[in-house]
């Protein structure tokens, strides 16, 4: 498995302004607001149960630049998600369109996690 920040999408929406925001969970790597994604992507499908033990494979990758703006859970507005948990994370940027259920925010295969450098306050 990898070591960079990962949120897996089960449903999104956009308000009325264009902000997306989607509804998943979080991976392995907390969350926190102002990372970035440079790709969305779906994992290949398991077909045969010998196939289940095995790190999964990326099958579609799409190119993204979003950064996350605010970050909910449980009720209350968050600077971190922590890993596993549920919750909405409101996100900026290119690629946003290649959103769906399932796909997964991460980085690019070869890409180190970053951070952006510049911190905005966003009202949430």
């Amino acid at each position: 498995m990898t070591d960079n920040i990962e949120f897996i999408v089960d449903f999104w929406e956009v308000d009325e302004s264009g902000r997306f925001t989607v509804f998943g969970r979080c991976g392995s790597v907390p969350i926190r607001v102002n990372d970035a994604f440079d790709a969305l992507y779906r994992y290949k499908h398991r077909r045969y149960p010998d196939e289940l033990g095995d790190e999964p494979v990326r099958e579609v990758e799409k190119p993204a630049s979003l950064r996350v703006v605010c970050i909910h859970a449980y009720g209350k507005s968050l600077s971190e998600m922590g890993q596993g948990m549920t919750g909405s994370l409101t996100i900026e940027g290119e690629g946003a369109e290649y959103i769906a259920a399932g796909r997964g925010l991460g980085k690019r295969e070869s890409s180190p996690a970053t951070v952006c450098d510049e911190v905005q306050s966003v009202d949430c």
